[in-house]
Formats: structure tokens, C-alpha cells, sequence
């Protein structure tokens, strides 16, 4: 006889950096809580399994993220089967099992577990999506879901996490940096389908993660199965409607995984092709992307793993002044090609180590698919007589530069994770890379003296890092430091006027303390601190730029290969508290100081000797970020899931960007709200479901079985901006801001059973969904988007539809699973 039992197990967490998770707990006796030495615990479906030692005590390290099913049992007691058991990358799930003696046989007791909302152990900020989360919701891209999580705004791949700049951002794909080294920021794209996990650290993180000021965005992928499953998707919005069939959007995606002839071989395959119009009079993006992935364990105790992963992108934006001439604007073509080999030998339930080697190869062009020898000289323009005023939108004219950078990293890896009794986790790791950057940069290329990068280098990295873990029954501690190095691999001019001047670049390194302090007050209250040192290397772009010295140009601006790392130190409280079994609230707040950015700086002439003036890149930047985030969780039920935040922040510094400053004498010796600075940013999520056999009845029919409705709300406060016009004397820079934004999303669908393993689901997606027109924005003279008084503009040129985010839009699709 099988007994079944619905219960809630609050099992606790803690942070637990990487590609897996960790299982642990203890097994004891129901009736006299003794230790139940020997008792064995089975990950079923999967190699992993370990045993009860003399207190009782059990530890399985290196579990894939997902939902299993776990077996407990010992001689003369039950056995004790638990379901829906969920591993967390990052994360540990603590279980502590007591097992009823048992005089005759009987059958399995099964139990259906449910995950905690508090986090007892985390000591720091982190959000985890799941793979039922990127499934249920009307979203595209894994950016589209990041910035629903606190602290995050911004859009695409210009995300800014806790205040910071967009490239600050450390985005990784099972363990590996997935950036563009030269250029900065996220150099790859990857499909939903082939994401299992994906997390957030916000803020603060321990020490394996190095080289980010802001946050980490660690997303492991699916491995194939023992069992054959397949699944393929598409939307489109040419359904015959024309306000939405000229949006030209069409997706389609697919996966399919299982094993290999022997269920120790398994593989995973998925691809997506996305093809999208625009709104505006034109521009499109087209992104092509796949990902396969081979695993075997037919070698007790090893497991090994290769994956490729690629993609390609093409898109061209929009340009007001370009309206009647597309195909003479810019495009932009992206690449990016990834092989990787992960070996992870288990010595002991308590001990493995792992070793990873990837190659990393990507690619930017932006220019019209043209020699520079064909382009037009920036001067050489003109304008359609019969539109706007007769000089404001161009007839033929060419972009004044063109792009063509190739990257390639090599990457390798040595982690080791040692479980030392029941109180110490210690992990520790050293890592290199290894960069050929290549950049072709030209501005104005019919210039007599064009502005020209041009150069093939090759620096390289290393890390080393320990943490440990400590858990005591009333506090958690996360102790840890991090040794960073860069060589930027070349010889420069210390003083770039002087030929004379070349001198060997100086290695940059650093030391990083990490702690967090997790402090359980009752079981459904916890208060958590960290602190920690972050750096990040400057984009290779900021030191190697003009390394021709090249004097002939105009406002030339030379890099500097001993440019010092970005630093910032940074400050979390939070606090978190389970009001009841499905709603719990964290509260945390945060603040960071951050040095060194990468800015600029005007060097006079006729000064110190020299003869010209000039600029060079220098880590002058400051700029400082508080505020407070709210998150609300709701533990799924059998119809409804979701979730809400709210983040209240404070972004100032002396410079949005780089070169901000540049050209220019004068550097700012005042902080301001910086460009992407959102006071007030609100986002909400749920999912409504109608189980089988459920819903209302229409003639005896419950035609709203297996239906569900998701919902994505966004709202925030305005960008500031900065007021202008004629005689309007000293103003303070981003002293106004510009209206707030909101936006519903709602996906409806519905499945059907064709047969026992074949379903199809169909349904319809709405973005934006009360056709709200957001400004982006506004003329500095007037806060309007439609009108200025300055320039003489005419109403055409004026109203320019890219100062508004898209209108409505509508795709529906069709989804075919087979398992």
C-alpha cells in the first residue's frame, strides 16, 4: 500500500556559487530522534546517492539544478519517497528526514515537497528564475526577464543593475563570461529553450565571481534526459490584421533532447530563428541561434560534458534624419561562436573538482557593407527639397563611421568544493584567459586625416579565489577573498608626444574581501548583511585606443594600457519575513561607492612641454547609489503563481558614459542623476491557471480546462533630462525629468491532449496590451516630445515616432510537445 502525504517542508538555502547545487541534511529516527547511521538517500534518474554517517548526517554536492524525486530508506524502517524536490544553482536544499520503524512490510510513504519562500542561509541579494517562470511568461529574451527582478532597469542588452553602468554586467553561461572584452558589454544571444536556471546577484556576491561592479547573471542551461522529448514553437504577427501584420514579427523555436542508444550518453539540441519589423518608418532585427550539448557518466564518479553554442544577429535602428533613405543607414551584424569541455570527478559525497576549457569567439560590425573608399566624405550631403523644410531630412549622405571588431578568449577553469563536516563548505579555484583582439575603427574616412584605430593585441587574465561557508544554528557566515590579475601585453608611450617614451605596460592586481552574515531570528524571520570589495578591468578599447598616435587628427584621444581596475565597495541590509505559507516579503537596502571609472581628461598645450593639446582615458569617475528594494513572493498553488517588486533608488555621478566629456576642456566637478536614473520602478507577474476538469460549464463542457493567463505589469518614473534652449542661462545637467512609463503584457493560451505524450497548445501574446504611448523622449526647451522652439524645425521632423516605445502588438502561436 502506498501512503500519500501533501506537506510543506521549509528547507533552507544558502548561497552556493557555480553550475549546481547541493543536497544535505540529516536522517534520524521518528520516535527517538537517534541517528540513523548507514541510512541511504538516492537522487532517482541520476547517479547520485549517499549515505547516513555516525551523527546522521548526509551530503550530496554537485547537482544539476531541477525538480527530483528522493529515496530514503534503512533496514527495518519505511521507506520515504519525496517529490518535486527542488535543487537551486547557487543554493543548497537542506532536508531533515525522520524515518517510522516498521514491523511488516508496507509500502512507500510519499511526500510532496515544497519549497521554502524564506531563504534562511542566503547572506546576500539573488533572484532565481526557474524554467516553469520562463515558460509561463510573455517574454521573449532572458533580458526581458531580468528586468522584471529588483534593481534592474533598462531594456535589451542595456541593462543597468543597482545604478550601475551597462557594462558592468558580468554575464555568464555555465560558469563562463559570455562579454565582449573589447567593446564591453553582452556579446551573445541565447534562446529560452535552452535555458534551465537563470539567477541574479545583485550588489554584492562571494568570491568566485570577479571582474563586475554591479551585478552577475549566471544562466545554466538543459542537459538531455533519459527519456525522449521534443518541443516546437512559433508566433507570428501577419495573421491578416495589418496594424499588426506590418510589425513583420515571426519566431520560431525548438528543442529536442534524450539519450544516446545508452542512457549514460544523453544530448540536447535547440535553435531559434526571430525575425522582427519595426514600428517605425524602418529598421528590423533578425537573430539566429542554437545550442547543442552532450553529456555522459558512463565512468563511475566522472561526468563529462561538451557543449557549442552559436548565434547571429542583424539589425539596423532607426534615424529620423534617414527616414526616406534606409538603405544608406547604418547595420549591424553580430556573431558569436562558443565550445566548451567541463570534466567534474566526485571523489567523495563530500568532495569534487572540476575543470573547464572554452573558446569564445564573437564579432561587430556596424557601417553600410561598403569599402571606406566608397563612402561619402561627412561633409557630402544632401537634403529632399519636397519633405520638412527642405533641409532636415537627407537625400543621400553616409554614416560619418564604420566598426569591425573580432574577438576570441580562451578560458580555463580548476574549482574544488570540500564539505569539511557538517559546519565548513570550502571552495576554492584559479582561473586564466587568454584575448586576440582585433579592431578596425574609422571616422570620416574621406578625412585628409581620418580618426583610425587599427590594431591586433593580445593581453590576458588570471583569479584565484577561497571562500568558506560557515553554518551555525543561529548564524551563517560567508568569509571570502579574491586575487585578480590583468596584463594588458604591450609596450606604450608613457608620455604619448614622446616617441621616445615607450615603456612595458605594468600588471594591475587586486585583493577582494567578501562577507555575508545571515542571522535566522524565528523560522519565518531572517535578517542578512554583506560587504565586499568588487573590481572590474576597463573595456580593452579604453587602453588601447589611438596606439598609432596619431597627432594629425582632430581632438586626438589616446588609451592608456596601465589604466587601473574600476573599484567599488559595497553595502546590503535586508531583512525578510514569511506572513503566511504561499506570500513572504524581503526588504533590502543597499549602497555603493564606486571609483575609478573610466572617464577623460583634456591635457592643455604650451603646458610641461607640450606642443599639442590632447586627451586621455584616466580613471577619474566617481559616482554613488542607494536605495531600497521590496520583493513580494507568492508560492505557486495549483492555479495562481506570480510575484511583485519595488525599487526605490538614488543614481548620481560625475559622467553617464566614457566620453561623455569628450571633446572637451572642462571636466564636472559636480554629481548629478545620471542618464538612466528611475527614482521609482514597479513590476508585477502572475500566472492564472484552469486545471483539467476544472472551470466554469458550458452545455455540460468545461471548455476552459487547461487554460492559462499571464500578466506582466512595469511601471517606472522618468529619465531626467536636461532643460535648454535661448537665453536660459545656468541650468543643472538631468535637473528635469521626463514623464513615467508603464506597460501590460498578457499571454493567453490553452492546451490539448492529442494523445498520451503529444499536446499542443495554443495561444495569443499582447504586448502593450492598453496601446500606451510611452515617451522616450523630449525636446529640452519645451518637455515635449512633439515640439521645440529652437531650430526652426518643421511638424514632420518634429514629430519624430522614435520618441515613443512601440505601440500594441499581437502574435499568436502554436506550441507541439512530445515526452
Amino acid at each position: 500500500m502506498k501512503k500519500i502525504l501533501l506537506g510543506i517542508l521549509f528547507i533552507p538555502f544558502f548561497i552556493y556559487p557555480g553550475t549546481t547545487g547541493k543536497l544535505a541534511g540529516t536522517i534520524k529516527d521518528a520516535e527517538t530522534g537517534e541517528p540513523l547511521i548507514g541510512a541511504n538517500v538516492i537522487i532517482e534518474g541520476t547517479n547520485h546517492g549517499a549515505a547516513a554517517n555516525s551523527n546522521g548526517e548526509y551530503v550530496i554536492l554537485n547537482i544539476s539544478p531541477g525538480r527530483y524525486t528522493l529515496k530514503f530508506s534503512f533496514i527495518g524502517y519505511e521507506t520515504l519517497v519525496m517529490q518535486d524536490v527542488v535543487i537551486v544553482v547557487d543554493q543548497t536544499t537542506l532536508l531533515q528526514i525522520t524515518l517510522n520503524p516498521q514491523s511488516i512490510e508496507v509500502g512507500e510513504v510519499v511526500v510532496i515537497a515544497r519549497t521554502p519562500l524564506i531563504q534562511r542561509d542566503v547572506t546576500s541579494s539573488i533572484s532565481v528564475i526557474t524554467r516553469e517562470e520562463i515558460e509561463a511568461l510573455p517574454v521573449s529574451t532572458f533580458t526581458e526577464l531580468l528586468s522584471l527582478q529588483a534593481g534592474v532597469t533598462g531594456s535589451g542588452s542595456n541593462l543597468h543593475i543597482r545604478g550601475g553602468r551597462s557594462n558592468e554586467i558580468a554575464y555568464m553561461i555555465d560558469g563562463t563570461l559570455v562579454v565582449d572584452p573589447l567593446l564591453g558589454g553582452l556579446a551573445t544571444n541565447i534562446n529560452n529553450d535552452a535555458i534551465q536556471e537563470m539567477s541574479l546577484l545583485s550588489g554584492t556576491f562571494n568570491a568566485e565571481y570577479g571582474n563586475s561592479l554591479s551585478g552577475v547573471v549566471n544562466i545554466v542551461t538543459r542537459e538531455g534526459q533519459d527519456k525522449l522529448s521534443a518541443k516546437l514553437e512559433a508566433r507570428t504577427s501577419e495573421f491578416g490584421i495589418d496594424k499588426y501584420s506590418s510589425l513583420h514579427e515571426n519566431r520560431i523555436n525548438g528543442s529536442i533532447s534524450g539519450p544516446i542508444i545508452l542512457p549514460e550518453y544523453n544530448f540536447f539540441l535547440s535553435g531559434e530563428v526571430d525575425k522582427r519589423g519595426s514600428y517605425l518608418p524602418f529598421g528590423y532585427s533578425n537573430t539566429k541561434s542554437f545550442y547543442s550539448k552532450i553529456s555522459t557518466t558512463v565512468i563511475p564518479f566522472i561526468k563529462i560534458v561538451l557543449s557549442n553554442r552559436g548565434s547571429q544577429g542583424r539589425r539596423q535602428n532607426y534615424n529620423h534624419s534617414y527616414k526616406y533613405i534606409p538603405e544608406q543607414y547604418l547595420r549591424i551584424r553580430t556573431d558569436s561562436w562558443q565550445s566548451s569541455l567541463n570534466f567534474t570527478h566526485t571523489i567523495a559525497n563530500n568532495f569534487f573538482y572540476e575543470f573547464k576549457a572554452s573558446y569564445f569567439n564573437q564579432g561587430y560590425y556596424s557601417g553600410i557593407d561598403k569599402d571606406t573608399s566608397e563612402y561619402r566624405a561627412y561633409s557630402d550631403y544632401g537634403f529632399f527639397e519636397e519633405y520638412g523644410n527642405g533641409h532636415e531630412f537627407y537625400k543621400f549622405s553616409d554614416p560619418s563611421e564604420l566598426i569591425d571588431s573580432r574577438t576570441a578568449t580562451a578560458d580555463f577553469k580548476a574549482d574544488a568544493v570540500w564539505q569539511i563536516g557538517a559546519v565548513n563548505e570550502l571552495k576554492f579555484g584559479l582561473s586564466y584567459k587568454k584575448h586576440w583582439l582585433k579592431l578596425y575603427d574609422i571616422y570620416d574616412p574621406k578625412r585628409n586625416f581620418p580618426y583610425v584605430d587599427d590594431y591586433l593585441t593580445e593581453p590576458f587574465e588570471a583569479a584565484a579565489y577561497v571562500q568558506d561557508k560557515i553554518e551555525l544554528p543561529y548564524l551563517v557566515i560567508n568569509l571570502g577573498v579574491r586575487f585578480d590579475y590583468m596584463n594588458a601585453n604591450v609596450e606604450f608611450r608613457e608620455r604619448p608626444l614622446d616617441p621616445n617614451s615607450i615603456i612595458s605596460v605594468k600588471s594591475r592586481s587586486q585583493f577582494s574581501p567578501r562577507i555575508g552574515i545571515s542571522h535566522p531570528i524565528t523560522d519565518r524571520t531572517k535578517l542578512h548583511f554583506s560587504y565586499g570589495h568588487f573590481f572590474q578591468n576597463p573595456d580593452f578599447e579604453r587602453l588601447f585606443e589611438n596606439n598609432q598616435y596619431d597627432l594629425n587628427v582632430r581632438e586626438p584621444l589616446f588609451g592608456q594600457p596601465n589604466l587601473d581596475a574600476e573599484r567599488t565597495i559595497s553595502y546590503e541590509v535586508g531583512i525578510s519575513h514569511q506572513f503566511s505559507d504561499n506570500v513572504a516579503m524581503n526588504l533590502t537596502a543597499y549602497y555603493r561607492d564606486i571609483t575609478g571609472l573610466i572617464g577623460t581628461h583634456y591635457l592643455f598645450p604650451f603646458i610641461d612641454g607640450r606642443f599639442t593639446g590632447y586627451t586621455l582615458y584616466v580613471n577619474e569617475d566617481y559616482a554613488n547609489n542607494k536605495g531600497f528594494e521590496l520583493t513580494i513572493d507568492m508560492r505557486p498553488t495549483k492555479y495562481f503563481s506570480g510575484g511583485l517588486t519595488y525599487t526605490y533608488s538614488v543614481v548620481k555621478g560625475s559622467a553617464s558614459s566614457e566620453t561623455e566629456q569628450y571633446p572637451g576642456t572642462q571636466e564636472s566637478t559636480q554629481l548629478y542623476y545620471l542618464n538612466w536614473d528611475r527614482t521609482h520602478v514597479f513590476n508585477a507577474s502572475g500566472t492564472y491557471t484552469i486545471p483539467e476538469d476544472e472551470g466554469p460549464r458550458i452545455f455540460g463542457t468545461t471548455i476552459f480546462e487547461n487554460m492559462d493567463f499571464s500578466l506582466i505589469l512595469r511601471a517606472s518614473s522618468g529619465v531626467p533630462y536636461t532643460p535648454s534652449g535661448r537665453d536660459i542661462g545656468f541650468v543643472e545637467k538631468n535637473s528635469l525629468r521626463r514623464p513615467g512609463i508603464y506597460n501590460i503584457d498578457l499571454m493567453i493560451g490553452k492546451e490539448i491532449e492529442i494523445v498520451n505524450n503529444l499536446r499542443i497548445r495554443l495561444f495569443a501574446e499582447i504586448l502593450n496590451l492598453t496601446d500606451h504611448r510611452n515617451v522616450v523622449y523630449v525636446y529640452g526647451d519645451t518637455g515635449d516630445p512633439e515640439f521645440t522652439l529652437v531650430g526652426g524645425y518643421s511638424t514632420e521632423y518634429m514629430r519624430d515616432p522614435s520618441n515613443f516605445g512601440p505601440p500594441r502588438s499581437v502574435r499568436l502561436g502554436l506550441t507541439i510537445r512530445f515526452n
